[in-house]
């Protein structure tokens, strides 16, 4: 039984230059300071080209970012040393932890069947917590609203999802590449070597020539967007997959998966189709199956043979 009081508990750092949090990481320890970056705070622009790099180390969890477009790097490990802790679901109290992967593999079976998404070794979108709208435009409907200062929107629900659907996530204005939409996240491996993400073994020359190996050879589509559609008329029903529809009720649109180009050169990217540029999308949103009964309303795909390996 969990303690309603520590349901979800999550840990947070920055990436930083020189990879020391700045406060608190640990949940019920955190502070101001946790979430205030300082002078070694790593920050990305738009449209800046990063390399990722997610592995395990001794320590604990590696996070490596590099800024290809500006040079810069942050870092952070899931340590104990850095202030990460592991929480008791029963009585809430924490305890200095090392983070590491479940797996040691990325088979299919091991996976996170109690997760909205079955987690393993992806790349995830997440959208639809926030609307514009406190400037009296037509998403008020989502309280509470803020003025900004960058943007001024609505907390989409008070409980963080867009559950009537008519947000900007679920209009079709997302990036494409034209004039009034820039272009959207692409998705790419290690020096053009198709989609990623790649293995990664201890083998290498260092961080700036990382050793990647193999592209994964299957992968597949999925979106909770069911778990969200309880309140739609008619409700989704996790539990038989009745009424789980993509779009959901009451969006006009929804995003999806698409490749662009092919072998050494062919990246992913989420959204919409890139006009010249796309070259499979996959069915657009039929490329999410069906419920799945893996996880109550979960659509998701077939396992698919991996269409950028190079």
């Amino acid at each position: 039984m969990c303690n309603a009081n520590c349901e979800e508990p999550a840990n947070f750092a920055f990436l930083q230059d020189n990879g020391v949090p700045t406060g608190p990481a640990a949940p019920g320890e955190q502070n101001a300071a946790t979430f205030t970056p300082n002078s070694h705070t790593f920050f990305m622009n738009p449209g800046d080209k990063l390399l990722i790099i997610i592995k395990d180390t001794p320590q604990g969890l590696l996070t490596f970012v590099r800024d290809l477009t500006t040079g810069k790097k942050g870092f952070m490990v899931a340590s104990r040393k850095n202030g990460f802790a592991n929480t008791n679901i029963s009585n809430c109290q924490t305890t200095p932890f090392d983070f590491h992967p479940e797996y040691s593999t990325a088979k299919p079976e091991n996976l996170v069947p109690w997760a909205s998404l079955e987690l393993n070794v992806n790349i995830a979108v997440e959208s639809g917590h926030f609307e514009l709208g406190a400037n009296g435009d037509s998403d008020i409907d989502d309280q509470p609203c803020f003025p900004g200062p960058t943007i001024a929107g609505c907390l989409a629900d008070a409980i963080g999802g867009d559950l009537d659907f008519d947000g900007p996530p679920y209009l079709a204005d997302w990036p494409d590449g034209s004039t009034n939409h820039p272009s959207p996240i692409l998705v790419g491996a290690f020096s053009g070597r198709g989609i990623g993400p790649m293995s990664f073994n201890d083998h290498g020359r260092g961080e700036g020539d990382p050793p990647y190996s193999n592209a994964y050879d299957t992968l597949q589509f999925e979106t909770d967007i069911p778990q969200s559609e309880v309140l739609t008329v008619p409700p989704c029903n996790t539990a038989t997959g009745v009424g789980c529809v993509v779009p959901p009720v009451g969006a006009a649109f929804y995003p999806f998966y698409s490749q662009l180009g092919s072998g050494d050169g062919c990246l992913f990217t989420f959204g919409n189709d890139i006009p010249g540029r796309t070259t499979n999308d996959f069915g657009k949103d039929a490329q999410y199956g069906s419920p799945s009964a893996r996880f109550g309303g979960t659509l998701a795909s077939g396992v698919m043979t991996n269409p950028c390996t190079p």
